[in-house]
């Protein structure tokens, strides 16, 4: 169900060289638990998880990087893109078959599933998937993500299976490509030819807890 959720969903600086960055660690405001969400998942599909006190975007964002100087390109995404998947293609076949979409889904990033367990591993009850949608409404950007789109910058559910331009259920290494150039306008609205860490979206997941620490941050006060 998933795989046809997700097809229906497709979306079809300065001159001064940034040095390379150094993960981010925060400690602090543990009623909110850690300061980061614990599963960041890229653009193009590959989950990046920490323990939540190391920021997964920006670990992401610096692995994508491959230059170092602070910008990410869209060849820079194309190359990070395909060499993710060439860790999902078993088979070296050239394609993800159904069973490696599978593999994917179930095993390489579960996150993906629209019900699953909070980040605390435990799973949600009833009230508190009504509470989270209740939270997610109050957003003023609302757009109801869900699948991969909580843990993401893009609200889709699932990126790999977003891919399937010519709807065979196979995913060829060109169609990531193009993916990336179809989701670049997305992630870079403004047009300048590259993403800086600061200007890439948060995903919703990280939004709740930056509004949780900034609540709590209000209360001392």
């Amino acid at each position: 169900m998933i795989w046809f959720l997700a097809l229906a969903l497709q979306a079809a600086g300065t001159g001064v060289q940034a040095p390379p960055s150094e993960e981010i660690v925060v400690h602090g405001a543990q009623g909110c638990g850690p300061p980061f969400a614990k599963v960041y998942i890229a653009p193009m599909g590959e989950p990046i998880r920490t323990d939540g006190f190391i920021d997964p975007m920006r670990k992401w964002f610096d692995q994508a990087d491959a230059d170092h100087n602070g910008k990410l390109t869209l060849a820079e995404l194309q190359a990070d893109s395909d060499r993710f998947f060439s860790t999902l293609d078993k088979d070296k076949s050239g394609e993800l078959d159904p069973q490696e979409m599978s593999d994917y889904e179930n095993i390489v990033a579960p996150e993906i599933k629209l019900y699953q367990p909070g980040q605390d591993g435990k799973p949600r009850t009833g009230e508190q998937r009504h509470e989270a949608k209740k939270a997610a409404r109050s957003r003023a950007n609302y757009e109801a993500p869900y699948g991969a789109g909580l843990w993401a910058s893009l609200n889709i559910p699932e990126p790999i299976a977003a891919a399937d331009y010519d709807l065979n259920r196979g995913i060829s290494r060109a169609e990531l490509a193009q993916a990336a150039v179809n989701r670049w306008p997305l992630l870079d609205p403004q047009g300048l030819g590259y993403l800086s860490y600061a200007t890439l979206p948060k995903s919703p997941a990280q939004m709740d807890i930056d509004a949780c620490r900034a609540a709590e941050d209000k209360k001392r006060r």
